[in-house]
């Protein structure tokens, strides 16, 4: 260790002497700040986080950890055997599942089962709402382990410190960590087997790979990455420990695609083929600059400079620093690339793992530029431009709604509240962005009406009708006129031309295609946005295993 430590001491006399021979209070310092910030997010993400299992997502993961908890994630529900209309299973399907390939009464989720499982754990210590602690908790791990990748990297515990906050401050970041999805805790893994990968910790390093594909299976190239690095920088015997970790993960998803999907290379979402081509490339290029140069500004470019003019920066502290780290942004980009594309900013998400990386190195060439450029002033020229990029950051984040999210996803529990005392229990509730928080919060069997030919909604009517379960729609925002436009020529009951049963906020609208009356003012649902609460568990948890 001592040799390859000396190898790389030449490098770093231009920019100072490793972090060892640093005063004191400088590192201190730094790690200090570094806490404080991962203090911070963990607070922000408990304070303002959407702790609801509304949308496909969140209802997606969260569901799936309670029927961990039962022991499998394989549905039953009797009604769809009997269903007479095309395509029954997956309008019997609610957002975040699919019909199952082996059975053909029983749904099975979308989602890889890391993220779950790491919920489950937490609801087996803090019950329901522990499931909402593991996207604040990952985040604020997320920005510690950045701050130690730092300060394995580079001599300067500042870049590391400044790094962190680049992260912290990031609006893709923020707006993920009020979200309970799987971006930031696959990030936060991922980044811990970057770090265990430097520190020269082979198996563990596999290990937290491991939990990083379990909860994101598409970045498994990835570790392929980390087995070369570790070959080339330690030999061939170190990088058996990484692959021996990841190893888990690997025959771990198989096993689960084999039993759930259709085969092991076969995912929630389908095969591979289903989700990428190269037709997307363009557009996802385009995407993905404009917004990165949108919420994160056009300087996170200069973390370029690392591998087309590395001499302007402080010198990387381990061998081969442009394949790991290059790799590791490349790696990720190139799984997103040829994707399936979509038009909203916020979906950056997909590339969060190589934030941490990619900050870091735009923290260490502004250090750099900085440095060469201003002499002793440097120091505050960086902690300016990385506090006015923080600053941009949370301003973005906010002009972009991000703290709000509490308040807007608390129209999925005073829907399903609504729904959960209005109706009979046996009522099946028609919806599309609902149907999976009527299920959990209101205790209903949901059907989604955008699986459903557009001819049968009279008959899927008076079929529900005829077995003793009353019919309602739930349609939020723009849905009233896509349900129209969907059903409304062919189906009476499409035409919504009577009044709602219930509104709220004038954007979510209950319907009773079994009362038409005209004239009958809608209930006014009643909105606990703004209120103090945060999190509030359903009646019945875990989640029934079979719906009859």
């Amino acid at each position: 260790m001592r040799r390859r430590g000396s190898s790389f001491a030449p490098l770093t006399e231009p920019f100072g002497r490793p972090s060892e021979g640093l005063a004191p209070c400088a590192g201190r310092a730094s790690t200090i700040g570094a806490a404080v910030l991962a203090a911070a997010v963990l607070y922000a993400g408990l304070n303002w986080g959407a702790m609801v299992a509304g949308g496909a997502d969140s209802y997606g993961y969260i569901s799936q950890a309670g029927y961990w908890q039962r022991g499998t994630v394989v549905v039953q529900d009797d009604i769809i055997r009997p269903s007479p209309w095309p395509g029954a299973p997956l309008t019997w399907s609610p957002l975040g599942y699919r019909p199952s390939p082996h059975r053909p009464d029983a749904i099975v989720p979308l989602y890889a089962p890391g993220l779950p499982l790491l919920m489950a754990l937490l609801q087996m210590i803090a019950g329901y709402c522990g499931a909402f602690l593991v996207v604040p908790l990952c985040a604020a791990l997320t920005i510690w382990l950045t701050y130690r990748l730092g300060v394995r990297l580079f001599a300067a515990p500042g870049i590391a410190f400044w790094g962190a906050a680049l992260v912290a401050g990031s609006p893709v970041f923020l707006y993920q960590l009020m979200n309970a999805m799987s971006d930031v805790p696959v990030t936060a893994a991922w980044t811990l087997a970057l770090l265990l990968t430097v520190a020269r910790r082979p198996l563990p390093a596999g290990l937290a790979m491991s939990a990083a594909i379990t909860i994101r299976p598409n970045l498994a190239p990835l570790a392929g990455l980390l087995i070369l690095w570790t070959a080339l920088a330690d030999g061939w015997r170190a990088s058996i420990g990484v692959g021996l970790g990841t190893a888990v993960s690997v025959i771990g998803i198989g096993v689960f695609n084999a039993r759930v999907y259709e085969s092991a290379l076969t995912s929630g979402y389908g095969t591979t083929a289903d989700l990428y081509s190269p037709q997307f490339f363009t557009t996802n290029v385009r995407q993905f600059a404009a917004w990165i140069g949108d919420v994160e500004t056009p300087v996170v470019a200069l973390c370029g400079l690392f591998f087309v003019a590395p001499g302007l920066l402080p010198p990387a502290r381990i061998p081969r620093p442009q394949l790991l780290l290059g790799g590791s942004m490349a790696i990720v980009l190139l799984s997103y690339l040829f994707y399936k594309p979509f038009d909203v900013w916020w979906y950056l998400r997909f590339l969060l793992p190589m934030w941490p990386v990619m900050m870091l190195l735009t923290a260490a060439a502004c250090e750099g530029i900085a440095r060469r450029w201003l002499g002793a002033a440097y120091p505050i020229a960086v902690a300016a431009a990385v506090a006015f990029l923080a600053v941009h950051g949370v301003r973005a984040a906010a002009d972009r709604r991000a703290f709000d999210l509490r308040n807007s996803e608390r129209r999925y529990l005073d829907v399903a509240r609504f729904v959960a005392g209005h109706t009979d229990p046996k009522a099946v509730i028609l919806s599309v962005q609902h149907s999976g928080s009527l299920r959990i919060y209101a205790d209903r069997l949901t059907l989604r009406y955008d699986a459903l030919d557009p001819l049968w909604l009279d008959r899927v009517v008076a079929y529900l009708q005829s077995i003793g379960r009353h019919p309602y729609y739930v349609l939020d925002g723009g849905e009233v006129d896509a349900f129209r436009q969907r059903f409304g020529g062919a189906n009476r009951s499409g035409a919504l031309d009577w009044p709602p049963m219930a509104t709220l906020g004038g954007t979510i609208a209950v319907y009773d295609p079994l009362d038409l009356r005209q004239g009958a003012a809608p209930l006014a649902i009643a909105s606990t946005r703004g209120t103090h609460l945060r999190c509030e568990p359903p009646q019945i948890w875990p989640p029934v295993l079979r719906r009859k």
